[in-house]
């Protein structure tokens, strides 16, 4: 869909540490990301390469060190307050603990019934009628049977559930959710996912999706969605999903993808990993210029060690930072073993 709802532009994130001697952190470096209207993107990466960072400035919970963030093509450092309480309930934010971010003393009716009032002036019967809808939209049903329940009365999957429903209710246009079934059981996965997916296209919402998990993001991004790889704070390869999935160009997605489970038990025990020449995680200093898989790469050379590669268009669905991205061995996924 054409209309981009959110940019990040050369958004960089560095967290300063302790008090008389200062320590730096950078979370984020350089990102550029443009989500339109109606997409499903999946943020992919291990912990601690920066996936949350990005979530939360995308969403304004963090401000970046430096870059620009637009919503809706506004630049929302320069927009008055005024402007920028209009466009925020438009930006929602699906946090990582369901266990957390629900207010205990508050029943699925009033959770739900508070953000409704205040944000669509939903007065009387029209309220219940909403939050059934919702309810209904989200799998919690019958609606009449949670009403009364707490989130304690819920599992981890129906209180996510709740969460992407309390979303819901200011009537969104982006919805960003933060890893949303790391705290779930393995067999509802993929029902949140699928939810996500359904609130894509039938709502028309856009979607963003952190994962750590690249088999999930398959799932959720099938069918003309979108992937960005994050390593280093530094996006590596991004993308249409067919397209990152089937012909991985960066040594770390090929790693990532052959890493993840396989159901047959055939393909599995055939199945090889990649060798890296480290398993430590990267360095980030200020003023480092280096590609952050360096250390870990068998295919690096002198200059992925002075310099960082940027992002380069490879055709129209594909992006990847590598210098040496055409050089490296044809690379099979393991689904697709003979």
């Amino acid at each position: 869909m054409e209309g981009s709802v959110l940019e990040l532009e050369n958004v960089t994130k560095i967290f300063s540490r302790g008090y008389f001697k200062k320590r730096y952190v950078i979370a984020l470096e350089n990102i550029d990301l443009k989500i339109n209207k109606q997409d499903r993107w999946a943020i992919i990466g291990e912990s601690g390469m920066g996936k949350t960072t990005l979530a939360r400035i995308a969403c304004l919970l963090e401000t970046p060190t430096y870059g620009r963030i637009k919503w809706f093509g506004r630049d929302i450092s320069i927009l008055s307050k005024k402007e920028l309480s209009d466009l925020r309930t438009k930006v929602q934010y699906v946090h990582q603990d369901p266990y957390a971010s629900l207010h205990p003393s508050r029943n699925i009716y009033s959770t739900l019934a508070d953000p409704l009032r205040k944000n669509n002036s939903i007065r009387g019967k029209g309220i219940e009628k909403r939050i059934n809808e919702l309810l209904n939209l989200v799998g919690l049903t019958p609606p009449s049977y949670f009403l009364n329940k707490y989130p304690h009365h819920l599992s981890g999957g129906g209180r996510q559930r709740l969460a992407i429903a309390k979303a819901l209710t200011v009537n969104p246009e982006i919805l960003v959710a933060d890893e949303p079934i790391s705290m779930i059981d393995m067999s509802l996965r993929a029902i949140i996912i699928q939810i996500l997916k359904i609130l894509n296209k039938e709502l028309g919402l856009s979607i963003i999706l952190v994962l750590h998990d690249i088999g999930a993001a398959r799932f959720f991004a099938s069918d003309g969605g979108k992937i960005a790889i994050l390593y280093g704070g530094r996006i590596v390869e991004k993308g249409e999903s067919d397209e990152i999935i089937n012909n991985p160009l960066h040594p770390y997605t090929q790693t990532l993808i052959s890493a993840t489970p396989i159901s047959d038990p055939d393909l599995a025990q055939r199945k090889k990993l990649p060798e890296l020449k480290s398993y430590e995680p990267p360095k980030r200093e200020l003023g480092q210029r280096l590609c952050p898989f360096s250390h870990a790469c068998l295919y690096s050379q002198d200059i992925c060690f002075v310099e960082n590669p940027v992002l380069q268009k490879i055709n129209d669905k594909h992006e990847v930072a590598c210098f040496f991205w055409n050089k490296i061995p044809k690379w099979t996924p393991p689904w697709s073993m003979q």
